[in-house]
């Protein structure tokens, strides 16, 4: 997609806190990725335990209701709060490894929603840890599309 002169860049911002305290108003996406095996692991599960236990059992519900659509680049949403939504990204494989084409199509879909949506989309930097290019392809699926961006150091 190229950006022409009419087209608004979201901002990105670095924030010192936690994820599960997302900050600005209105909706707010927070993304999660999943894999193809169900396994519910990963740093942001542990942390999402702390507050929102409802996203560890809503990924297993997912998994095991899996149909046709529970395949690589699949989303899936669960609401924590009216304003808060984990949006969870099936850019994994069986083997935990992510597939970086399944996660830039998971992301163009976080990009949509989040138009429509007007929502802002927030980061843990644990994921961005797990999932180095993430980071990049953030900046050109949502940043570069006018989706404003938050990553959390947590601390």
């Amino acid at each position: 997609m190229t950006q022409n002169k009419f087209q608004m860049q979201g901002k990105v911002k670095v924030i010192n806190g936690s994820i599960l305290t997302p900050e600005n108003g209105g909706l707010r996406f927070v993304l999660n990725t999943n894999n193809l095996s169900g396994k519910v692991v990963g740093p942001l599960y542990t942390l999402f335990d702390k507050k929102w236990k409802k996203v560890r059992e809503e990924t297993k519900g997912w998994y095991a209701n899996k149909t046709g659509a529970y395949k690589l680049g699949a989303v899936n949403t669960t609401a924590v709060q009216s304003d808060v939504w984990v949006i969870h990204m099936l850019c994994q494989g069986a083997d935990l490894l992510t597939d970086v084409p399944a996660l830039t199509e998971c992301l163009k879909k976080v990009a949509q929603s989040a138009k429509s949506e007007k929502a802002t989309v927030h980061i843990s930097q644990l994921l961005v840890d797990e999932i180095p290019s993430l980071q990049d392809l953030v900046d050109k699926c949502l940043v570069k599309s006018g989706i404003s961006v938050s990553y959390y150091k947590e601390v």
